[in-house]
């Protein structure tokens, strides 16, 4: 199809006819068409071009599907990485054969898909909030490790406990609010409870164990004490 011409200055004049060859010859070559299938579709009459037109909108809303699974796909992907280095950042201090150890048996538990969703979940979180919170919890920790072998109704291991129970509804936000919930409720007697006797499962004791021998039950101790003498108080 060629343009016509203005008589008085030569300039060429382009029609909606032109444009919308020129639209089909983009939207096809973008498709990875070739020019000589090209050259045949475009040969099709006035009455043709709205059935022409359909098949290319076909086409494309087909490769917008593929995109955006794609797209879905590479996101997976970063939030698995980012949230896989903002959980490694709890665990740097500890001997690796000993974290992939107690990841390899949570995945055994959980299931593969759930224990991705759970990592993916720390995606969102900054670096210096993953840092201030781990610095909260090694201060905890090493500070409950020295109480072992402590009454669990003492002033100092319930002191601890308390701000052990703190920590985690803080933490517990945090991750909310990084995934776009707004209100999360503090941890029931029920959940702390749940929380403590944890220490069942094998990474959980492993974990514990790692700061003292006697940590998992002296936390799981202090932890239920406070849930039934303080929480169910309040």
């Amino acid at each position: 199809m060629v343009p016509h011409r203005q008589q008085s200055n030569g300039y060429r004049v382009y029609t909606q006819k032109h444009l919308v060859r020129l639209q089909q010859i983009l939207i096809y070559r973008e498709l990875d068409v070739s020019i000589d299938a090209i050259k045949s579709l475009l040969s099709c009459n006035d009455d043709e071009l709205l059935t022409t037109l359909s098949q290319q909108k076909a086409l494309l809303l087909d490769r917008q599907q593929t995109l955006a699974k794609m797209i879905n796909s590479i996101e997976v992907t970063m939030n698995s990485i980012k949230g896989k280095e903002n959980f490694d950042i709890l665990f740097e201090d500890i001997p690796k054969e000993k974290t992939e150890r107690w990841d390899n048996l949570s995945r055994e538990r959980m299931g593969a898909e759930d224990a991705d969703k759970g990592m993916d979940s720390f995606a969102a979180i900054s670096e210096q909030d993953m840092r201030v919170f781990k610095a909260e919890s090694d201060r905890i920790t090493l500070a409950f490790a020295e109480t072992i072998g402590q009454a669990t109704d003492s002033e100092l291991v319930q002191k601890l406990t308390h701000e052990h129970y703190q920590m985690s509804n803080s933490f517990n936000k945090l991750v909310a609010a990084a995934n776009g919930v707004k209100t999360v409720p503090d941890l029931s007697v029920e959940d702390y409870v749940y929380m403590a006797n944890s220490v069942d499962l094998t990474e959980v004791n492993e974990l514990c164990e790692h700061y003292g021998e006697g940590y998992a039950e002296h936390a799981r101790d202090a932890m239920i004490y406070y849930a039934e003498h303080t929480l169910r108080t309040l």
